[in-house]
């Protein structure tokens, strides 16, 4: 799920093979909280990264992995592996991004017909705050991990909400004033974001 600030990421896990406590999550690209409207274009922020992982078809602006760790050895096993279509960002004075384990609202239980050892009793919710190229520039984004089915991000309400109170006439101004807004925002990163691509592309050459 997402609203105009964070994507909400929820993956379910089985407590009977993996207990709460042993969960971890671990994110690599977040931008700090000071540059979360500079995403794109400074060449400051996930430079390294992003020259690694980037591609034409998908760039990539970071990862995210949720593991289970056990033993004294502090093995860890993979959970669940995944790729951000989008920048994200920390919260303000935090160093990792917020998750919490919800209950999932199944009981392990023969009652219910379900294995036990299979059951996702619970789940890993992980709250991604949105990176963007400049204040006051809402994205909303398709899909939260590369690889997972697109959405219409035109179908989302919180997009076309309009305010009743001005009347018809009022709201259609309103309405073509944002879009074109938006189109603008939208032109803006996406020029932001192929003057970065080339960029790294002279300064991968220069390396060489």
């Amino acid at each position: 799920s997402q609203d105009r600030y964070a994507v909400t990421l929820r993956v379910g896990f089985p407590t009977t093979q993996f207990p709460s406590r042993t969960i971890r999550v671990k994110v690599v690209g977040a931008l700090k909280y000071e540059d979360r409207h500079s995403a794109v274009g400074s060449g400051s922020m996930m430079t390294d990264y992003i020259a690694k992982q980037n591609d034409d078809d998908n760039p990539s602006y970071g990862s995210i992995r949720i593991v289970s760790v056990s033993g004294s050895d502090d093995q860890e096993t993979v959970l669940f592996n995944g790729l951000l279509p989008r920048p994200i960002h920390l919260n303000h004075e935090e160093d990792e991004v917020e998750f919490e384990i919800e209950d999932s609202g199944i009981k392990n239980d023969v009652d219910v017909h379900i294995a036990e050892e299979t059951c996702c009793d619970r789940f890993v919710s992980i709250t991604m705050p949105k990176a963007v190229p400049m204040h006051g520039l809402v994205l909303w984004w398709d899909c939260p991990i590369i690889g997972f089915p697109k959405i219409d991000v035109s179908s989302i309400h919180d997009r076309n909400v309009s305010n009743l109170s001005l009347g018809s006439a009022a709201n259609t101004s309103v309405s073509s004033s944002n879009v074109a807004k938006k189109d603008a925002f939208q032109k803006a990163w996406d020029e932001a974001h192929d003057m970065f691509r080339e960029k790294m592309k002279k300064k991968e050459k220069q390396t060489i």
